[in-house]
């Protein structure tokens, strides 16, 4: 999905924002510069802060009904330690902490450990006899 949003930008500033510029320079009437105007930044500067949130809800949507097919077949463990829900649970982190995301992949490891070694039962010594 995200390859496909930056191919739109980048098609988009190679077409739209010259062509915009180009027209609100030479050959646009005086009604039409606020929209001329509007247009070519949006497309340079707004573009990621609309199609940033969508793409991350869908990620995190995808995560969700991978989880819930995962549930329902018995194989919660493995999709919860899947590449795409790590980058998810990763970038929860972040943001909500308020720290860069390699930090947050840093506390992610050490959760993930963290939850494997309470996982496992203690190696007792104690013989039983």
């Amino acid at each position: 999905m995200l390859p496909k949003a930056i191919l739109l930008w980048v098609v988009g500033l190679l077409t739209i924002v010259p062509y915009g510029t180009y027209y609100l320079f030479f050959e646009a009437q005086r009604d039409q510069y606020a929209l001329l105007i509007t247009l070519v930044l949006f497309w340079i500067f707004g573009y990621w802060g609309v199609v940033g949130p969508i793409l991350a809800a869908i990620k995190v949507r995808r995560v969700f009904r991978a989880i819930e097919a995962a549930h329902a077949e018995g194989r919660l463990k493995e999709a919860l330690q899947s590449k795409e829900t790590s980058e998810v649970v990763i970038d929860i982190i972040a943001t909500e902490n308020n720290i860069p995301r390699f930090l947050a992949a840093r506390v992610y490891r050490l959760m993930i450990n963290g939850f494997a070694a309470a996982a496992k039962p203690p190696n007792n010594s104690l013989k039983s006899g």
